[in-house]
């Protein structure tokens, strides 16, 4: 399938709309904000659209897709694969969510017949810029909002402060290994902590390392001018 061609969406715009959506969330349920959103709540109760789980490998013919969006539908489908893997279903969940917040209407204004976004897997341990920055722009910005729904910026931070006693959790050679793209050991143990701390049940480690990589959570001990602060 050919990507959806976007514009440019700086990051605080992308966080801003999940912020805007995440509000919603809270209204709806009637309670305030926290850790382990329900995105299934997100898009049948908050956006009203209709979640089918099926056997979406088979039915678009193709290996690698995990989710798609209808829009003519209102429908949001995920693959009955991630059924028992809790993070990676939300992740992909939101991500279309994503889609249908941040990419709807360009989608319905270009007048194409393919209405469906593939969705390209989150990668593995090694998550330096050079890997990430590869997807095309309308996966980027999907993952990106996914990541703001599902740990908003606010909630990740309280948890850090509550796993680490207020201070930014800091260890020896994380940048060196993260932008040779080498797995941290500690790095997992800290997302761990994180996700406990902050009731984040529904998203996984990796997605938590990226989220606090990108917030500057974390700090190379051994170059701290340098460091992800």
């Amino acid at each position: 399938m050919r990507h959806l061609s976007v514009p440019y969406l700086p990051q605080k715009d992308i966080e801003r709309a999940a912020d805007e959506m995440l509000h919603e969330y809270s209204k709806v349920r009637g309670e305030p904000l926290a850790g382990g959103v329900d995105v299934d709540f997100v898009i049948e109760r908050v956006l009203k659209l209709d979640l089918a789980v099926v056997d979406l490998k088979m039915l678009m013919s193709n290996p690698q897709v995990l989710g798609a969006t209808v829009v003519e539908q209102r429908r949001i489908y995920v693959d009955q694969s991630l059924e028992p893997l809790p993070g990676r279903f939300a992740f992909t969940l939101a991500h279309e969510v994503g889609h249908w917040q941040l990419h709807r209407r360009h989608l319905e204004a270009q007048e194409r017949e393919d209405t469906l976004f593939d969705l390209e897997q989150l990668g593995h341990a090694q998550i330096a810029p050079v890997v990430r920055a590869k997807k095309p722009p309308v996966e980027w910005q999907a993952d990106q909002f996914a990541a703001c729904l599902l740990m908003p910026a606010r909630l990740v931070r309280a948890a850090v402060h509550e796993a680490f006693d207020g201070r930014l959790p800091a260890w020896d050679g994380i940048d060196a290994r993260l932008a040779a793209g080498q797995p941290d050991e500690r790095f997992i143990e800290v997302a761990s902590d994180v996700i406990v701390a902050g009731g984040f049940d529904n998203v996984s480690n990796v997605a938590m390392r990226i989220r606090l990589r990108d917030l500057k959570l974390v700090v190379d001990a051994s170059h701290p001018q340098r460091s992800l602060l």
